[in-house]
């Protein structure tokens, strides 16, 4: 398993399947975001396969994670937590200080997951994301000082 940097050739060629879904930032506008100075992405791949990828910018001493996703097939399985485990370290190497992020309220696994890598609570959207019901979900806001991801390493 490796984690590699993603052209935004490389992404089109390698992330469609975990980009089937119709929620979060569809493939097309993520990689159109690589051909913005300060946006990056990698995935995380075995055996030629892309497992997840993550994506996100880095502006001075800050960074936001834009999206991280999962193959559907392959959740609950640490996949994901190694790819932000590694990138946050990739980040820090940047001279980043801060990182930030937003997350669907209904995301359980997604805000488990970044309360364990040290991210904290820092506010709410309300009625942010819309549901395909009609109805809107709220977002929530989540920061991580990098200091604290030497407990991570």
């Amino acid at each position: 398993m490796t984690l590699q940097y993603l052209t935004t050739a490389q992404a089109e060629n390698t992330l469609g399947a975990l980009y089937v879904e119709e929620t979060g930032p569809t493939l097309s506008f993520l990689v159109g975001l690589l051909s913005q100075p300060h946006y990056r992405a990698w995935s995380l791949v075995a055996e030629g396969l892309a497992l997840g990828a993550i994506w996100y910018q880095c502006v001075e001493q800050h960074a936001e994670l834009l999206d991280l996703r999962v193959s559907r097939g392959l959740r609950r399985s640490g996949y994901g937590s190694t790819l932000l485990k590694e990138t946050l370290c990739l980040i820090g190497q940047d001279d980043v200080r801060t990182v930030d992020l937003e997350v669907r309220a209904s995301n359980v696994s997604a805000r488990s997951l970044y309360g364990k890598m040290g991210f904290e609570l820092t506010g709410r959207r309300q009625n942010y994301y819309p549901l395909p019901t009609g109805e809107r979900e709220d977002a929530i806001l989540m920061s991580l000082t990098l200091q604290a991801t030497e407990k991570l390493e």
